[in-house]
């Protein structure tokens, strides 16, 4: 009796493995789910493309996005919700020592290589390297902006004339504009690494004064 049950004990196990193991009948994950909707999603018919300036609804973007993309994706962010981690795409990217994405080295590394212009016959502009450098009241460092990484892989009118007056002294910049999405907080705290950040800015000491690192609050 015991020999029989350790039998069909052991055939029992070996079932629910190959049931467990069996992609038709494991459940998928959310990113296997995302992964096999892009893969069965039909191919869009190609279309012309045409310059605008307002830039595409986020209506008319969601339409082209398979439903069960979106599905998948909302919930791989309610699984993640609360935790310190980047959004899916960015896992692949380079990061710096505080794990914000490293825009620069995945360039200069060749793993993105960002388009200057929709115009692929149009010719890329050489990066501009210098700096502007924005006197901050206090005792606190000024802050310094390198046009380098930034035209490394954007285009001047990015930035110039909508967001920055090329002519100094015209763009009240304040923290509090940047936190609101104004002037650099267009990027940075979206895209670009956070406020909290400081010393990535204000990277230059008054003279005579200590090098001081301004904490974010919090």
């Amino acid at each position: 009796m015991g020999r029989f049950f350790k039998f069909w004990f052991i055939i029992f196990l070996s079932a629910m493995a190959a049931i467990s193991c069996n992609p038709k009948t494991r459940a998928k994950s959310p990113l296997e789910a995302v992964m096999e909707a892009t893969r069965t999603a039909p191919t869009p018919a190609p279309v012309g493309i045409a310059p605008s300036p307002q830039g595409p609804s986020q209506q008319s973007i969601k339409e082209e996005i398979p439903e069960e993309v979106i599905e998948a994706l909302a919930e791989i962010l309610l699984e993640s919700e609360g935790e310190e981690s980047h959004p899916l795409p960015f896992y692949f990217l380079p990061q710096n020592e505080r794990g914000n994405v490293d825009w620069v080295a995945a360039i200069e590394l060749g793993v993105i290589d960002p388009m200057d212009d929709l115009d692929p016959q149009k010719q890329s502009l050489p990066p501009m390297d210098f700096d502007v450098v924005f006197k901050v009241k206090g005792d606190l460092p000024d802050v310094v902006y390198p046009h380098y990484p930034h035209t490394l892989w954007m285009d001047c009118k990015n930035c110039h004339p909508s967001i920055f007056v090329m002519r100094a002294g015209v763009n009240q910049v304040t923290m509090d504009a940047i936190a609101k999405g104004e002037f650099c907080g267009r990027c940075h705290g979206k895209v670009a690494f956070p406020l909290s950040d400081c010393n990535r800015c204000h990277s230059k000491p008054k003279p005579g004064k200590p090098f001081i690192i301004p904490r974010a609050p919090g």
